[in-house]
């Protein structure tokens, strides 16, 4: 059975029929079906409140819908979505939602349903029993839909390939069992502050939405403004890989921010690496990226298996002569702070920050990439995780 018919496959009818039953349910206040309290219905429920026929707490939250709902933004697929209610139940399908919605402030209590593998992850101990909604590209909707959130978070995918294939009939089917969707990456940088602002909107959490993007711009901003004169001959040519001449076009855009130039710049969509290429090449620099673990989980001293990864680099014989090897610029990162791979999540402007460090120590002596992780961690993120006892995301440390 295809993915597609897995996923989209039809569901009983009796399913379908409770869902719509509780995901449509009336809004306080709304007396005409609309979803909406008008004026005269917010009249009409401070009568009932002097009457004694609705309590104070009843009114309270009225007002506040007729005050702040509807609420509709327009998610990463064009598609306006719109809430009429506070958000007290959602369900997430990929960690990268998790993570945005912590950083929102949103309690661990509204997610009631996320990915699959998500105990594998050390930086998510409050949803080890999370129930399992399947992953973005292979999501259980039967399992989806009997949860009955009043929101539903989808990542977009790429817009082709499998993916792009079934997210039409699956957004159709949840919609069609009346439910709430909206499509979020949360893992492109390229538009990321615009999904945190609208999730902010969304789930009302609109300061501590602007709070988080001002930290996340002025980061970038400040390497923006060292590298963004530099001539091309002052940005170093940087070799990236996530196993040996395995690499993605994905790894071109952090290091052009960080004021580098990627070996693969116009070159098209990039996966096998020519070794000859690279010694050709002559990098500057060498980035390997690390995503076969959660290299969250080590303490912050064992760093074994990347200083093995990194001698394997160095040692390779037709790598010997080139600027990189030569003067030891060889860099392993771990897949959190990058974009892609397994344990990738939201820290990818921190992997910014330590590039730049590595390809311009000059310029910028007073960046601190460390102390930029950990303010994420414990303000943003709010873990007990101190960054001097655990994780090993970078080697050599910065």
């Amino acid at each position: 059975m295809s993915l597609l018919s897995r996923c989209c496959k039809s569901l009983p009818a009796f399913i379908i029929f409770l869902s719509i039953a509780t995901a449509l349910q009336n809004v306080p206040g709304d007396l005409d079906g609309n979803m909406i309290v008008s004026d005269d219905e917010i009249a009409r429920a401070e009568a009932d409140f002097a009457k004694g026929s609705i309590t104070e707490q009843n009114l309270t939250e009225i007002r506040h819908i007729h005050d702040a709902y509807p609420i509709t933004v327009t998610d990463t697929q064009g598609r306006n979505v719109t809430i009429y209610q506070p958000i007290k139940t959602v369900v997430c399908d990929i960690s990268h939602h998790l993570e945005t919605l912590r950083t929102l402030g949103v309690p661990a209590s509204t997610i009631i349903g996320g990915p699959e593998n998500i105990d594998i992850y050390s930086i998510f101990p409050e949803y080890k029993k999370l129930t399992c909604v399947g992953s973005f590209y292979e999501p259980n909707v039967e399992k989806i839909i009997e949860l009955h959130p009043d929101l539903i978070l989808i990542h977009p995918g790429t817009g082709s390939g499998t993916f792009g294939a079934f997210l039409g009939p699956l957004l159709e089917q949840l919609e069609g069992a009346g439910l709430t969707v909206a499509c979020f990456a949360c893992s492109r940088p390229e538009i990321y502050t615009g999904e945190v602002e609208k999730l902010g909107r969304l789930f009302q959490h609109q300061e501590e939405a602007g709070r988080f993007i001002s930290f996340y711009n002025g980061v970038l901003k400040a390497i923006d403004e060292k590298v963004k004169d530099l001539p091309e001959k002052e940005r170093p040519l940087v070799y990236s890989e996530n196993r040996p001449y395995r690499a993605s076009n994905l790894d071109i855009a952090p290091i052009q921010e960080a004021g580098g130039r990627s070996l693969y710049e116009g070159k098209g969509d990039i996966q096998e690496v020519n070794p000859e290429d690279v010694v050709a090449s002559n990098p500057d620099v060498i980035i390997r990226i690390m995503g076969e673990e959660d290299y969250d989980r080590r303490n912050a001293d064992d760093t074994g298996k990347m200083e093995e990864i990194r001698k394997e680099i160095m040692n390779r014989p037709e790598l010997q002569n080139t600027t990189a090897v030569k003067q030891g610029s060889v860099h392993l990162i771990a897949s959190p702070l990058w974009t892609y791979m397994p344990f990738s999540g939201c820290r990818h402007f921190i992997g910014v920050a330590y590039l730049a460090k590595w390809l311009h120590p000059e310029l910028f002596t007073d960046l601190d990439p460390k102390a930029i992780h950990q303010r994420y961690l414990s303000e943003f993120q709010g873990l007990d995780y101190d960054l001097n006892k655990r994780g090993v995301l970078v080697y050599p440390p910065s």
